[in-house]
């Protein structure tokens, strides 16, 4: 693959063109280009006078922030390779994950100090940094496209957690191609509220910087503060799981339709053709999207006026993504049979870091072997069914959680529900189901089963029913499907 190189980081691009246009929001903060363009210098200054150099693996334990924004340019600059680390991990989970990424250094704020104290790496604390009168050193930098930019550990809802190693020019295309499938508006402010260390939040962070747009940044998703955000910041689109988009339809429903609001971009989980048609009855601007971070986020997305054609498809691939559905032993698969969906293009990572077997077995003849199972239809759009360690065996058949979520979901007692496999002598596994009720409203087990009788295949239709406060979800949104099946262990 041929780019043009060198060219300068992102971020003193736009300072030198946009200076003055904003660049980031947070709270009652604001920075310009300039402005994000100058702490990114001094911090480079300050984390060279501290021992970062280039090609170091620096790990990131920030809380969403001005900092990790900044560290984010500032490694770029700097040619070190950063490793956002999951705020929510235990210290043995972070411990494995900073000694397995060969972490160098660790940057943390006051806010993470406790927990970055546990770890055995050299600590450097972003806020107790003193000033260096070496920022103008800093201003710009070559960049390589071909150099990775960050490892991103998967979220780890099955089995050991992977580096995948994102380069910079994987960021590159998967921004272009968003902009091609959902428009730049000059005006553009990107609200996110997803945390920073996944590769989500980490794409609007370049995204922006790329497309020299804002960024308005919250510390967690609270549906009240982005209500209040999509109503009063003159935010242009908004990237959401479709847990964050039910609470807000639940609760604040008028801020979505905010005149500024041009897209409601949905994913890091399956979408249930339900709460589409939802938004799309309201006349929701919904860009229902599929990605995954080993593909630096985006790979197909509907947009608005796409989405209403058909609720619960993602769309087509993106520009540059070449997307296959094959059977078990690599072979395209008709139009509307489900198999496993590949990726290719220049999008999809250069690996997983130390992790060969595991490299080997998801990149294969240059493609992405994603372990999601979904289907093409005859226009080629994608829709997605289940990732393939969800999917449940039952006496021979195919379980799709999804889709018998998708029926408890129609029932308005039920707020929300996770469907998992446990082992079963006799049928391999059986179907059983954590609900969430939906307030005010009572039913029992034995009624909500009978009502997915009505519905579902004899072989889809859950065994057991517990009643739960809330899903166990990773901080992305997706269900914890491991741990669902601990609430059935007696």
């Amino acid at each position: 693959m041929v780019h043009l190189s060198p060219m300068f980081d992102w971020l003193a691009h736009q300072a030198q063109v946009s200076p003055r246009k904003l660049a980031l929001v947070f709270g009652k903060q604001q920075w310009t280009f300039a402005e994000l363009d100058d702490g990114a210098a001094q911090m480079c200054a300050q984390l060279t006078a501290a021992g970062v150099t280039t090609g170091q693996h620096v790990a990131l334990l920030l809380p969403n922030g001005p900092e990790f924004v900044l560290a984010i340019h500032t490694l770029a600059r700097l040619g070190a390779v950063a490793v956002p680390l999951n705020l929510r991990l235990t210290p043995a989970e972070l411990r494995w994950q900073v000694t397995h990424a060969d972490c160098a250094a660790l940057l943390h704020v006051d806010d993470t100090a406790p927990a970055a104290a546990d770890l055995a790496v050299r600590q450097i604390n972003l806020q107790a940094l003193p000033p260096s009168p070496e920022a103008g050193q800093w201003r710009r930098r070559p960049l390589n496209l071909d150099t990775v930019q960050g490892i991103i550990f998967t979220s780890g809802t099955s089995g050991q957690p992977k580096g995948a190693l994102l380069t910079f020019a994987n960021h590159f295309y998967s921004a272009t191609a968003s902009a091609f499938r959902l428009g730049v508006l000059p005006g553009d402010r990107w609200l996110a509220c997803m945390p920073l260390y996944h590769v989500g939040g980490q794409a609007i962070v370049l995204r922006s910087c790329l497309y020299g747009t804002a960024m308005v940044l919250h510390p967690r998703f609270e549906a009240a503060a982005v209500a209040e955000s999509l109503r009063a910041a003159a935010v242009t689109l908004i990237s959401v799981v479709p847990t964050m988009l039910h609470r807000l339809l639940e609760h604040h429903l008028d801020s979505l339709r905010a005149p500024h609001l041009r897209c409601i971009l949905v994913g890091g989980a399956a979408l249930s053709p339900q709460l589409a048609r939802t938004c799309i009855e309201l006349g929701l601007p919904l860009a229902a999207t599929y990605g995954l971070t080993e593909a630096a986020s985006q790979v197909a997305t509907a947009a608005p006026d796409e989405a209403q054609r058909k609720p619960g498809s993602v769309g087509r691939p993106l520009l540059f993504a070449a997307v296959r559905v094959v059977d078990a032993v690599g072979n395209p698969l008709p139009a509307g049979e489900i198999g496993e969906i590949t990726v290719s293009g220049p999008t999809v990572m250069a690996g997983y870091y130390r992790q060969p077997e595991a490299t080997a077995q998801t990149l294969r003849h240059g493609e992405l072997f994603t372990g999601d199972l979904g289907y093409l239809d005859a226009d080629g759009d994608l829709w997605v069914v289940q990732r393939r360690s969800d999917l449940i065996v039952s006496g021979g058949e195919n379980v799709y959680p999804a889709e018998v979520e998708a029926v408890l979901r129609e029932h308005p007692a039920v707020a929300d529900a996770a469907v998992v496999g446990l082992p079963d002598a006799e049928w391999g596994q059986r179907v059983v189901a954590a609900v969430v009720p939906a307030a005010g409203v009572q039913l029992s087990p034995p009624e909500l089963i009978d009502f997915c009788r009505a519905r579902l295949a004899g072989y889809k239709i859950p065994r057991e029913v517990r009643w739960v406060e809330a899903l166990p979800q990773t901080a992305s949104g997706k269900i914890k499907r491991d741990e669902v099946k601990q609430l059935f262990v007696v």
